[in-house]
Protein backbone atom coordinates (compact mmCIF):
# COMPACT_ATOMS: atom_id res chain seq x y z
CA UNK A 1 0.00 0.00 0.00
CA UNK A 2 1.66 3.30 -1.10
CA UNK A 3 -0.76 5.65 0.86
CA UNK A 4 1.35 8.26 2.96
CA UNK A 5 -1.75 8.59 5.17
CA UNK A 6 -4.68 6.20 6.78
CA UNK A 7 -6.93 9.19 6.41
CA UNK A 8 -5.28 12.33 4.24
CA UNK A 9 -8.80 13.76 4.62
CA UNK A 10 -8.83 14.05 8.16
CA UNK A 11 -5.13 14.21 8.85
CA UNK A 12 -4.44 17.09 6.14
CA UNK A 13 -7.49 19.14 6.60
CA UNK A 14 -7.09 22.87 6.40
CA UNK A 15 -7.61 24.72 9.42
CA UNK A 16 -10.93 26.13 8.34
CA UNK A 17 -12.20 22.61 7.65
CA UNK A 18 -11.04 21.41 11.12
CA UNK A 19 -12.74 23.93 12.87
CA UNK A 20 -15.99 24.10 11.25
CA UNK A 21 -15.82 19.88 11.77
CA UNK A 22 -15.21 20.27 15.69
CA UNK A 23 -17.95 22.80 16.14
CA UNK A 24 -20.06 20.85 14.64
CA UNK A 25 -19.33 17.56 16.44
CA UNK A 26 -18.86 19.52 19.47
CA UNK A 27 -22.25 20.75 19.89
CA UNK A 28 -23.50 17.28 19.08
CA UNK A 29 -21.51 15.58 21.86
CA UNK A 30 -22.76 18.16 23.96
CA UNK A 31 -26.10 17.99 23.35
CA UNK A 32 -25.55 14.02 24.14
CA UNK A 33 -23.64 14.35 27.09
CA UNK A 34 -26.02 16.92 28.88
CA UNK A 35 -28.88 14.56 27.98
CA UNK A 36 -27.47 11.15 28.92
CA UNK A 37 -24.86 11.37 31.54
CA UNK A 38 -25.79 12.76 34.79
CA UNK A 39 -22.66 13.78 36.43
CA UNK A 40 -22.31 16.38 33.47
CA UNK A 41 -25.83 17.35 34.15
CA UNK A 42 -24.76 18.10 37.97
CA UNK A 43 -21.35 19.92 36.61
CA UNK A 44 -22.65 21.93 34.34
CA UNK A 45 -25.69 22.95 36.75
CA UNK A 46 -23.05 23.33 39.73
CA UNK A 47 -21.21 25.77 37.19
CA UNK A 48 -24.44 27.80 36.14
CA UNK A 49 -23.51 26.87 32.28
CA UNK A 50 -25.79 25.87 29.68
CA UNK A 51 -24.34 23.39 27.17
CA UNK A 52 -26.65 24.50 24.11
CA UNK A 53 -25.17 27.73 24.63
CA UNK A 54 -21.76 26.34 23.46
CA UNK A 55 -21.48 27.13 19.67
CA UNK A 56 -17.79 26.19 19.08
CA UNK A 57 -15.07 25.32 20.63
CA UNK A 58 -13.93 28.91 20.74
CA UNK A 59 -16.89 28.68 23.69
CA UNK A 60 -14.84 25.81 25.35
CA UNK A 61 -14.08 27.86 28.52
CA UNK A 62 -16.89 27.96 30.06
CA UNK A 63 -17.26 24.92 30.34
CA UNK A 64 -16.02 23.09 33.71
CA UNK A 65 -12.67 21.37 33.48
CA UNK A 66 -13.18 17.74 34.43
CA UNK A 67 -10.72 16.38 36.96
CA UNK A 68 -9.73 12.28 37.00
CA UNK A 69 -10.06 12.64 40.58
CA UNK A 70 -13.80 13.23 40.22
CA UNK A 71 -14.46 10.43 37.99
CA UNK A 72 -12.92 8.01 40.21
CA UNK A 73 -14.81 9.33 43.27
CA UNK A 74 -17.66 8.89 40.77
CA UNK A 75 -16.97 5.56 40.68
CA UNK A 76 -16.75 4.79 43.94
CA UNK A 77 -19.82 6.18 44.43
CA UNK A 78 -21.90 4.22 41.74
CA UNK A 79 -19.49 1.26 40.47
CA UNK A 80 -18.63 0.51 37.68
CA UNK A 81 -19.08 3.34 35.62
CA UNK A 82 -20.46 6.38 37.60
CA UNK A 83 -23.12 8.47 36.73
CA UNK A 84 -20.88 9.50 33.86
CA UNK A 85 -21.69 6.92 31.83
CA UNK A 86 -24.10 8.19 28.82
CA UNK A 87 -24.82 5.28 27.12
CA UNK A 88 -27.36 2.41 27.80
CA UNK A 89 -25.13 0.07 29.99
CA UNK A 90 -26.00 -3.01 28.29
CA UNK A 91 -24.14 -1.40 24.89
CA UNK A 92 -20.50 -1.25 26.52
CA UNK A 93 -18.58 -3.71 24.71
CA UNK A 94 -15.09 -3.47 26.03
CA UNK A 95 -14.27 -2.53 29.66
CA UNK A 96 -10.79 -0.93 30.37
CA UNK A 97 -9.09 -0.69 34.11
CA UNK A 98 -6.39 1.59 34.89
CA UNK A 99 -4.92 1.34 38.56
CA UNK A 100 -4.50 4.82 40.13
CA UNK A 101 -2.92 6.47 42.94
CA UNK A 102 -5.65 4.99 45.73
CA UNK A 103 -4.76 1.20 44.54
CA UNK A 104 -8.41 0.64 43.21
CA UNK A 105 -9.44 0.65 39.66
CA UNK A 106 -11.10 3.14 37.62
CA UNK A 107 -13.28 1.71 34.81
CA UNK A 108 -13.46 2.80 31.31
CA UNK A 109 -15.60 1.32 28.96
CA UNK A 110 -16.53 1.52 25.24
CA UNK A 111 -19.24 0.88 22.69
CA UNK A 112 -18.78 -0.80 19.50
CA UNK A 113 -18.53 2.83 17.98
CA UNK A 114 -16.47 3.54 20.71
CA UNK A 115 -14.31 0.80 19.40
CA UNK A 116 -14.48 1.50 16.13
CA UNK A 117 -12.99 5.16 16.96
CA UNK A 118 -10.61 4.61 18.84
CA UNK A 119 -8.89 2.01 16.45
CA UNK A 120 -8.96 4.63 13.54
CA UNK A 121 -7.53 7.33 15.69
CA UNK A 122 -4.32 4.66 16.26
CA UNK A 123 -4.45 3.10 12.47
CA UNK A 124 -3.35 7.22 11.68
CA UNK A 125 -1.20 7.36 14.67
CA UNK A 126 0.77 4.14 13.72
CA UNK A 127 0.87 4.68 10.57
CA UNK A 128 2.01 8.37 10.65
CA UNK A 129 5.17 6.24 12.99
CA UNK A 130 5.61 4.29 9.48
CA UNK A 131 4.28 0.85 10.41
CA UNK A 132 2.85 -0.75 6.96
CA UNK A 133 0.99 -3.66 5.70
CA UNK A 134 3.38 -6.88 6.72
CA UNK A 135 4.79 -5.79 10.10
CA UNK A 136 4.61 -8.00 12.61
CA UNK A 137 4.10 -6.40 16.05
CA UNK A 138 4.11 -8.21 19.34
CA UNK A 139 1.69 -7.14 21.17
CA UNK A 140 2.86 -7.48 25.30
CA UNK A 141 -0.65 -6.87 27.55
CA UNK A 142 0.20 -5.82 30.77
CA UNK A 143 1.86 -2.80 30.24
CA UNK A 144 -1.07 -1.37 28.56
CA UNK A 145 -4.23 -0.56 29.41
CA UNK A 146 -5.89 -0.13 25.89
CA UNK A 147 -3.95 -3.06 24.37
CA UNK A 148 -6.78 -4.39 22.63
CA UNK A 149 -7.53 -1.19 20.92
CA UNK A 150 -3.72 -1.14 19.73
CA UNK A 151 -3.84 -4.82 18.66
CA UNK A 152 -7.47 -4.01 16.36
CA UNK A 153 -4.94 -1.13 15.00
CA UNK A 154 -2.07 -3.20 14.64
CA UNK A 155 -4.34 -6.05 12.52
CA UNK A 156 -6.04 -3.02 10.64
CA UNK A 157 -2.26 -2.23 9.35
CA UNK A 158 -0.67 -5.65 9.37
CA UNK A 159 -0.36 -8.35 12.14
CA UNK A 160 -0.33 -8.28 15.63
CA UNK A 161 1.35 -11.13 17.77
CA UNK A 162 0.10 -11.50 20.84
CA UNK A 163 2.25 -12.35 23.84
CA UNK A 164 1.18 -11.98 27.57
CA UNK A 165 2.30 -10.94 30.66
CA UNK A 166 5.82 -10.70 31.65
CA UNK A 167 6.92 -12.88 29.40
CA UNK A 168 10.49 -12.06 28.08
CA UNK A 169 11.49 -14.73 26.30
CA UNK A 170 8.24 -15.24 24.46
CA UNK A 171 8.55 -11.77 23.29
CA UNK A 172 12.18 -12.47 22.22
CA UNK A 173 11.18 -15.40 20.50
CA UNK A 174 8.61 -13.76 18.62
CA UNK A 175 11.49 -11.63 17.05
CA UNK A 176 13.70 -14.45 16.49
CA UNK A 177 11.21 -16.98 15.05
CA UNK A 178 7.91 -15.45 14.71
CA UNK A 179 9.01 -12.53 11.91
CA UNK A 180 7.93 -9.72 14.38
CA UNK A 181 10.06 -6.78 13.16
CA UNK A 182 8.01 -3.76 15.47
CA UNK A 183 7.52 -3.02 18.99
CA UNK A 184 5.00 -0.50 21.09
CA UNK A 185 6.23 0.17 24.35
CA UNK A 186 7.26 2.90 26.86
CA UNK A 187 10.33 4.97 26.34
CA UNK A 188 12.12 3.15 29.67
CA UNK A 189 11.54 -0.03 28.18
CA UNK A 190 13.37 -0.77 25.01
CA UNK A 191 17.18 -0.20 27.58
CA UNK A 192 15.87 -2.59 29.83
CA UNK A 193 14.82 -5.19 26.87
CA UNK A 194 18.70 -4.88 25.59
CA UNK A 195 19.75 -5.84 28.78
CA UNK A 196 17.33 -8.60 29.00
CA UNK A 197 18.74 -9.78 25.96
CA UNK A 198 22.71 -9.28 26.56
CA UNK A 199 21.94 -11.46 29.79
CA UNK A 200 20.60 -14.50 26.98
CA UNK A 201 23.92 -13.37 25.30
CA UNK A 202 21.72 -11.76 22.29
CA UNK A 203 23.13 -9.08 20.31
CA UNK A 204 19.92 -6.55 20.48
CA UNK A 205 20.71 -5.55 16.62
CA UNK A 206 20.42 -9.50 15.40
CA UNK A 207 16.47 -9.26 16.36
CA UNK A 208 15.56 -7.34 12.59
CA UNK A 209 13.64 -5.01 14.98
CA UNK A 210 12.96 -1.98 12.69
CA UNK A 211 10.91 -0.07 14.14
CA UNK A 212 10.57 0.94 17.37
CA UNK A 213 7.11 3.44 18.40
CA UNK A 214 7.38 4.80 22.46
CA UNK A 215 4.94 6.28 24.33
CA UNK A 216 3.32 6.29 27.66
CA UNK A 217 6.10 8.26 29.14
CA UNK A 218 8.34 11.21 28.06
CA UNK A 219 11.80 10.99 27.28
CA UNK A 220 11.57 9.18 23.52
CA UNK A 221 11.98 12.23 21.75
CA UNK A 222 15.15 13.32 23.72
CA UNK A 223 17.86 13.08 21.11
CA UNK A 224 20.62 11.04 23.36
CA UNK A 225 18.09 9.06 23.99
CA UNK A 226 16.95 8.41 20.45
CA UNK A 227 20.07 7.54 19.53
CA UNK A 228 21.34 5.39 21.96
CA UNK A 229 18.40 2.87 21.19
CA UNK A 230 18.63 2.97 17.87
CA UNK A 231 22.26 2.12 17.70
CA UNK A 232 21.35 -0.80 20.16
CA UNK A 233 18.82 -1.83 17.93
CA UNK A 234 19.87 -0.56 14.29
CA UNK A 235 15.84 0.56 14.18
CA UNK A 236 13.92 3.54 14.27
CA UNK A 237 12.72 5.02 16.85
CA UNK A 238 9.55 6.72 16.73
CA UNK A 239 7.31 8.72 19.72
CA UNK A 240 3.25 8.13 19.71
CA UNK A 241 1.12 9.36 22.85
CA UNK A 242 -2.31 8.79 23.47
CA UNK A 243 -4.01 8.32 27.54
CA UNK A 244 -6.69 5.45 28.64
CA UNK A 245 -9.13 8.12 29.37
CA UNK A 246 -9.83 10.18 26.50
CA UNK A 247 -8.66 8.11 23.43
CA UNK A 248 -5.74 5.37 22.79
CA UNK A 249 -3.44 7.16 20.68
CA UNK A 250 -4.22 10.20 19.17
CA UNK A 251 -0.57 12.32 19.08
CA UNK A 252 2.56 10.40 16.97
CA UNK A 253 5.42 11.77 15.07
CA UNK A 254 5.80 11.77 11.47
CA UNK A 255 9.28 10.83 9.20
CA UNK A 256 10.37 14.54 9.61
CA UNK A 257 10.53 14.15 13.91
CA UNK A 258 10.04 16.95 15.33
CA UNK A 259 7.41 16.35 17.31
CA UNK A 260 4.33 14.35 17.54
CA UNK A 261 1.08 15.55 15.40
CA UNK A 262 -2.12 15.96 16.37
CA UNK A 263 -4.03 12.99 14.45
CA UNK A 264 -6.87 12.59 16.44
CA UNK A 265 -9.01 15.15 14.19
CA UNK A 266 -12.79 14.99 14.61
CA UNK A 267 -12.01 12.55 17.46
CA UNK A 268 -11.37 14.71 19.99
CA UNK A 269 -10.24 18.03 20.28
CA UNK A 270 -7.12 19.24 22.19
CA UNK A 271 -6.42 22.84 24.33
CA UNK A 272 -2.91 24.10 26.03
CA UNK A 273 -4.39 25.73 28.89
CA UNK A 274 -2.25 27.49 31.72
CA UNK A 275 -1.57 24.70 34.05
CA UNK A 276 -1.76 27.57 37.46
CA UNK A 277 -4.89 30.14 35.35
CA UNK A 278 -6.63 27.37 33.95
CA UNK A 279 -6.52 29.91 30.74
CA UNK A 280 -6.59 28.65 27.60
CA UNK A 281 -3.37 29.18 25.18
CA UNK A 282 -2.98 30.11 21.96
CA UNK A 283 -1.24 27.34 19.90
CA UNK A 284 1.96 28.53 18.18
CA UNK A 285 5.49 26.87 18.44
CA UNK A 286 7.15 27.47 21.86
CA UNK A 287 4.44 27.18 23.88
CA UNK A 288 4.09 25.10 27.03
CA UNK A 289 1.07 24.38 29.22
CA UNK A 290 -0.71 21.50 30.10
CA UNK A 291 -3.30 19.00 27.48
CA UNK A 292 -6.39 19.65 27.91
CA UNK A 293 -8.89 17.26 25.97
CA UNK A 294 -12.64 17.18 24.72
CA UNK A 295 -14.28 14.21 23.28
CA UNK A 296 -16.26 14.61 19.94
CA UNK A 297 -17.17 11.39 19.44
CA UNK A 298 -17.76 9.00 22.13
CA UNK A 299 -20.74 7.47 23.20
CA UNK A 300 -19.94 5.12 26.76
CA UNK A 301 -18.01 7.91 28.74
CA UNK A 302 -17.63 11.40 27.19
CA UNK A 303 -14.95 13.91 28.66
CA UNK A 304 -15.35 17.58 28.51
CA UNK A 305 -12.32 19.48 29.11
CA UNK A 306 -10.54 16.31 30.78
CA UNK A 307 -7.05 17.77 32.58
CA UNK A 308 -4.82 15.39 31.23
CA UNK A 309 -1.72 16.81 33.77
CA UNK A 310 0.43 16.17 31.10
CA UNK A 311 2.79 19.16 30.87
CA UNK A 312 3.65 20.04 26.57
CA UNK A 313 5.13 21.62 24.49
CA UNK A 314 3.97 22.99 20.72
CA UNK A 315 6.77 21.78 18.81
CA UNK A 316 5.11 23.21 15.13
CA UNK A 317 2.23 24.34 13.63
CA UNK A 318 2.76 23.17 9.82
CA UNK A 319 4.94 20.13 8.41
CA UNK A 320 6.78 19.17 4.93
CA UNK A 321 5.06 16.15 5.42
CA UNK A 322 1.33 17.15 4.30
CA UNK A 323 -0.58 16.63 7.74
CA UNK A 324 -1.76 19.78 9.10
CA UNK A 325 -2.43 18.68 12.84
CA UNK A 326 -0.04 20.43 15.41
CA UNK A 327 3.13 18.93 16.78
CA UNK A 328 3.74 18.86 20.36
CA UNK A 329 6.74 16.66 23.17
CA UNK A 330 5.35 16.13 26.13
CA UNK A 331 7.90 17.69 29.04
CA UNK A 332 6.34 15.80 32.39
CA UNK A 333 3.19 15.60 34.25
CA UNK A 334 1.78 18.63 35.81
CA UNK A 335 0.72 16.01 39.06
CA UNK A 336 4.58 15.20 39.34
CA UNK A 337 6.18 18.48 39.35
CA UNK A 338 8.45 19.27 42.25
CA UNK A 339 8.25 22.79 43.22
CA UNK A 340 12.32 23.50 44.43
CA UNK A 341 12.56 27.11 46.44
CA UNK A 342 9.88 28.25 43.64
CA UNK A 343 11.38 26.47 40.60
CA UNK A 344 8.94 23.90 39.07
CA UNK A 345 11.32 20.80 37.95
CA UNK A 346 9.63 18.14 36.25
CA UNK A 347 11.65 14.12 36.75
CA UNK A 348 11.26 13.95 33.22
CA UNK A 349 13.39 16.98 32.18
CA UNK A 350 15.85 16.12 35.28
CA UNK A 351 16.07 12.52 33.19
CA UNK A 352 16.57 14.52 29.71
CA UNK A 353 19.44 16.09 31.51
CA UNK A 354 21.23 13.54 33.11
CA UNK A 355 20.51 11.38 29.39
CA UNK A 356 22.40 14.15 27.49
CA UNK A 357 25.49 12.75 29.11
CA UNK A 358 25.59 9.40 27.06
CA UNK A 359 27.69 7.23 27.04
CA UNK A 360 29.09 8.38 30.23
CA UNK A 361 25.39 7.70 31.83
CA UNK A 362 22.61 5.76 30.53
CA UNK A 363 19.73 7.96 31.21
CA UNK A 364 18.36 6.35 34.06
CA UNK A 365 17.51 7.94 37.14
CA UNK A 366 16.04 8.11 40.72
CA UNK A 367 14.69 11.28 42.51
CA UNK A 368 15.25 10.33 45.92
CA UNK A 369 12.51 13.40 48.41
CA UNK A 370 14.45 11.81 52.09
CA UNK A 371 11.40 14.29 53.77
CA UNK A 372 7.99 15.25 53.37
CA UNK A 373 7.84 18.05 51.87
CA UNK A 374 8.15 21.62 52.61
CA UNK A 375 11.56 19.54 54.02
CA UNK A 376 11.47 17.37 51.08
CA UNK A 377 11.92 19.62 48.05
CA UNK A 378 14.68 21.87 49.30
CA UNK A 379 18.02 22.30 47.51
CA UNK A 380 19.87 20.13 47.10
CA UNK A 381 17.57 17.30 45.34
CA UNK A 382 19.19 13.94 45.37
CA UNK A 383 19.93 12.44 42.25
CA UNK A 384 20.76 8.57 41.92
CA UNK A 385 22.03 8.26 38.13
CA UNK A 386 23.98 5.27 36.89
CA UNK A 387 26.86 5.83 35.23
CA UNK A 388 28.18 4.28 32.05
CA UNK A 389 30.69 2.14 30.91
CA UNK A 390 32.66 5.13 29.47
CA UNK A 391 32.07 7.32 32.40
CA UNK A 392 35.83 8.24 32.96
CA UNK A 393 36.36 10.51 35.95
CA UNK A 394 33.23 9.78 38.34
CA UNK A 395 33.98 12.76 40.13
CA UNK A 396 34.15 15.25 37.18
CA UNK A 397 31.19 13.48 36.03
CA UNK A 398 29.05 14.23 39.26
CA UNK A 399 30.70 17.54 38.81
CA UNK A 400 29.42 18.01 34.98
CA UNK A 401 25.61 16.67 35.70
CA UNK A 402 25.38 19.06 38.62
CA UNK A 403 26.27 22.06 36.34
CA UNK A 404 23.93 20.87 33.56
CA UNK A 405 21.10 20.73 36.19
CA UNK A 406 21.91 24.01 37.86
CA UNK A 407 22.14 25.73 34.18
CA UNK A 408 19.26 24.11 32.41
CA UNK A 409 16.79 23.37 35.49
CA UNK A 410 17.48 25.86 37.89
CA UNK A 411 17.84 23.89 40.64
CA UNK A 412 21.00 22.77 42.71
CA UNK A 413 21.45 19.01 42.77
CA UNK A 414 23.36 16.68 44.84
CA UNK A 415 24.00 13.55 42.18
CA UNK A 416 25.59 10.19 43.20
CA UNK A 417 26.85 7.89 40.63
CA UNK A 418 25.78 4.05 40.72
CA UNK A 419 26.50 1.26 38.76
CA UNK A 420 25.04 0.48 35.91
CA UNK A 421 22.06 -2.21 36.90
CA UNK A 422 21.59 -0.75 40.66
CA UNK A 423 18.52 1.26 40.15
CA UNK A 424 14.78 -0.65 39.24
CA UNK A 425 13.69 -1.29 35.99
CA UNK A 426 10.03 -1.15 34.82
CA UNK A 427 8.82 -2.59 31.94
CA UNK A 428 5.50 0.03 32.11
CA UNK A 429 6.43 3.69 32.81
CA UNK A 430 9.71 4.17 35.01
CA UNK A 431 9.56 5.45 38.85
CA UNK A 432 11.72 9.23 38.42
CA UNK A 433 10.65 9.67 41.87
CA UNK A 434 10.88 7.73 45.30
CA UNK A 435 9.37 9.13 48.41
CA UNK A 436 11.86 7.52 50.80
CA UNK A 437 10.51 8.56 53.97
CA UNK A 438 8.10 5.86 53.11
CA UNK A 439 10.53 2.89 53.27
Amino acid sequence: MSRAYWNAAAECADAADSRRLHDERLRVQLAYVAAGSRFYQGKFAAAGVDPATVRGVDDLARLPFTEKSELRENQLALPPFGAHIACDPAAVRRVYSTSGTTGRPTYIGLTAHDVGVWREAACRAFWANGLRPGDRVPLVVSPFVVAASYADAFEAIGTSIPIGVNMTDRLVDAFRFGGANSLLCTASYPLHFARALEERGIDPRTLGLRRIMAGGEPGASIPEVRRQIEQTFDCTLMECSGNGDYCAMTWAECEQRQGMHFVGQGIVHPEIIDPESGEPLAIAPGVTGELVVTSLDRECMPLVRFRTRDHVEVTHTDCVCGRTGFGIRIVGRTDDLLIVRGVNVYPAAVRDVVAGFAPRTNGVIEIQLHEAPPKGWEPPVHVKAEHGAAAGDLAALKADIEARLREKLIFRAEVELVAEGSLPRYEYKAKLVRECWHT
